[in-house]
């Protein structure tokens, strides 16, 4: 709890003459500051004592060193002397004793003592952490903890004491991120690091001084070896393609940037997490490296292989490590690598005696219900092992999906991995490298560059003596890597997608029907064999599918393409897939959103020109249908008949069950007409977005709606 609720339950708590108040705090002197200004302001006898520093206090403030054979007999001689005086004790180093059966049994007639008293009498125990509570005191003890300073705390302390540092030019989401930076501290850590970044400041504060905070806050990291700090190196630049992924980063960092009173005001909601999925060496991990230079904050990342022990309970006693010290230090990202790796087929045996499936509900508990601003951003090659607790929305914010880059984004990461290597980009034929790259990862063509650069190094070699070589090494400034250098290097390497090829493209297919895509440009870049007139018809189907999705249920797909590249445009997540419904009316509602795509074409291109994913859905309907009149028994003819009848009957004539199943489809096919009808201009806008935008989120469609209502 903060200061003022911490203050409030220990005054609460002596009115109510609880005699034994066990404060949990590792920040000593701020607890001592709380318990003198309440005592002063309850007009209390304020009384402190440590093993090293004696008793302290009273109406003298004066200094007594006493051990703790005395100082038991001390507070009770305190209590008993007066009948009219409050005394408010604050025990330091005492939990310790209890293992003393002669100091617990004098310490157990405290409470029975203040009882007798008229006045008022607590005692505190200080201790920064709680340790096993003796059993004789459980019944007398009232456990409070005082958590690290808040956002409003800082804020206050820091424009209190330093405000006359801060430059007025300071924006107020500038003073935000300094005061979200400092969280994780205590409040002596909070002056220091102030104080260093003043003294490297020539006496004054500046954004720099953000850097120093991350500084001391690796400091808290390094010394708990559970987690692994990472210095922030890449930044968004750094990033080949991914364009839908790098969006999302930037527009989530404005929230990250505002006040905690600027995001409740306007009903925003702090970013959770992600679970970016997809290729091995695709360009996951850099995501979640390049994210915490986007965001300015810390990068925590577990290690899952420390996580897990080998004794009895280590390995949940780490999992809830790892959890404390990551809102210790927040804001902050928690990078969890592999996350397929520790908690994959969660579900099946548990041959470790459960440990696996008690840290994984640890975990998603936490996740589910975190209040620190702990962004968590896990990467995953295996997703079809993930339980499917990890999928489900509130838990993370997004699901995204890293497939192979296409031909411009290899060409982008040509770039960028050849500047790294100080080499002129101009001279070169990227585009001819990305041609000759096809299915390669970000990281295969990394090392491609790497093997070039080498390459081009040990040619210095060739035909010359070593003190003649190293004198021109000397002399070189960088080295330049010709064409056919980088065109051998690609072609010594066997990529991922041809070593593993049905491994890769099964996970492509698994994936592109469960997560939003990470890029745009493979669905640009297949839009782009269509006519115009394709992109159109497509762009009509698809509408018609959001227009009653919208309308029926309220929500929008994942993502729609226009695409002809799967038998699927629009995709729907299937932990919100509306095929979960079984109500007659949801049913028939789920129908029609079927049919939209073909009625949509029917009404405006005509039956002539019908694409192909109209057919599809036809079949999809009337399986649904079909199952509706005979497994659920909603026909309307044969709606008397028992189930078993019914399929009994289906299977020798079936006429009346086909007339049943006919008739649900053109009950939804004419609702949908209507709807399709009465909203046309609305289609005709949303047509007109998809053919030219090729790929829309669920949020540009549903701010699409917002434009646009449906009616």
């Amino acid at each position: 709890m903060n200061t003022r609720d911490f203050e409030q339950e220990i005054r609460i708590h002596i009115e109510a003459r609880y005699p034994i108040l066990w404060l949990v705090s590792f920040e000593e002197r701020r607890v001592e500051k709380i318990m003198e200004n309440l005592s002063e302001s309850m007009k209390f006898t304020y009384w402190s004592w440590s093993v090293s520093r004696g008793l302290y206090g009273g109406e003298k403030k004066k200094r007594e060193l006493m051990g703790r054979e005395k100082i038991l007999s001390t507070i009770e001689e305190k209590i008993t002397k007066s009948e009219e005086a409050n005394n408010l004790f604050l025990l330091k180093d005492i939990a310790n004793y209890f293992n003393s059966h002669e100091f617990l049994r004098k310490f157990r007639d405290l409470p029975t003592t203040i009882d007798e008293s008229h006045a008022l009498n607590t005692i505190c125990i200080l201790s920064p952490t709680l340790s096993e509570i003796p059993p004789e005191l459980e019944e007398d003890i009232v456990v409070l903890e005082l958590s690290l300073p808040d956002y409003d705390e800082i804020a206050e302390m820091v424009s209190k004491t330093y405000g006359h540092l801060i430059p007025e030019k300071w924006h107020a989401s500038t003073r935000a991120i300094l005061y979200k930076s400092l969280q994780g501290l205590s409040m002596d850590n909070i002056k220091r690091v102030i104080r260093k970044a003043i003294s490297l400041n020539n006496g004054s504060l500046n954004e720099d001084c953000i850097s120093y905070i991350q500084d001391e806050k690796q400091q808290i990291i390094k010394k708990q070896k559970i987690l692994d700090y990472y210095p922030h190196k890449e930044t968004i630049e750094h990033i080949g393609g991914l364009s839908e992924i790098k969006k999302w980063f930037i527009e989530r960092e404005h929230v990250f940037r505002l006040s905690r009173d600027k995001i409740e005001t306007l009903g925003l909601d702090v970013p959770k997490g992600l679970l970016l999925i997809g290729v091995p060496g695709s360009g996951k991990s850099l995501c979640c490296k390049a994210l915490a230079g986007i965001w300015n904050l810390p990068l925590l990342r577990m290690d899952v292989g420390r996580v897990f022990g080998s004794t009895v309970g280590e390995s949940e006693k780490n999992i809830r490590r790892c959890i404390q010290l990551a809102e210790a230090v927040s804001p902050c990202i928690l990078w969890i690598d592999e996350i397929d790796k520790a908690f994959g087929g969660i579900g099946g045996y548990q041959g470790d005696s459960g440990t696996q499936l008690r840290v994984f509900g640890t975990f998603i508990t936490w996740l589910q219900e975190k209040q620190h601003p702990v962004f968590v951003i896990s990467t995953a090659n295996e997703p079809k092992n993930l339980p499917p607790e990890l999928w489900r929305k509130g838990r993370y914010d997004e699901v995204f999906f890293v497939d192979l880059p296409s031909a411009e984004e290899r060409e982008e990461i040509f770039r960028i991995h050849l500047e790294r290597k100080v080499q002129n980009t101009n001279r070169l034929d990227l585009r001819e490298l990305a041609q000759n790259s096809q299915g390669y990862t970000g990281a295969e063509i990394e090392q491609a560059v790497k093997d070039a650069v080498v390459s081009t190094f040990n040619k210095l070699h060739e035909g010359e003596d070593s003190k003649a070589v190293d004198a021109r090494i000397d002399g070189l400034l960088s080295l330049e890597v010709s064409q056919d250098s980088l065109l051998n290097s690609i072609r010594h390497i066997t990529p991922l997608s041809v070593l593993k090829k049905e491994e890769i493209e099964e996970l492509r297919v698994w994936s592109h029907q469960r997560a939003r895509p990470a890029s745009k440009s493979l669905f640009l870049q297949r839009a782009e064999m269509l006519s115009d007139a394709e992109k159109r018809n497509i762009a009509i189907h698809e509408a018609g599918h959001c227009v009653m999705m919208k309308l029926h249920f309220g929500k929008a797909p994942a993502f729609v393409s226009v695409d002809n590249y799967k038998n699927y445009s629009a995709y729907i997540p299937l932990d919100e897939a509306i095929r979960t419904t079984f109500t007659k009316r949801d049913l028939e509602k789920e129908i029609g959103v079927i049919l939209g795509g073909m009625v949509a074409e029917d009404e405006i291109i005509g039956a002539d020109s019908k694409t192909v994913g109209a057919s599809h859905d036809l079949i999809q309907a009337t399986g649904i249908a079909r199952k509706m009149v005979v497994e659920y028994g909603f026909g309307e003819i044969m709606r008397n008949k028992s189930l078993v009848v019914l399929q009994e009957f289906a299977l020798t004539s079936g006429s009346e069950v086909l007339d049943d199943i006919q008739r649900i489809l053109d009950g939804a096919k004419e609702k949908t007409g209507e709807v399709i009808s009465r909203n046309k201009t609305v289609v005709h806008a949303l047509v007109d977005r998809l053919a030219t935008d090729v790929l829309m989120n669920e949020d540009s469609i549903n701010r699409f709606f917002r434009e646009h209502p449906i009616t």
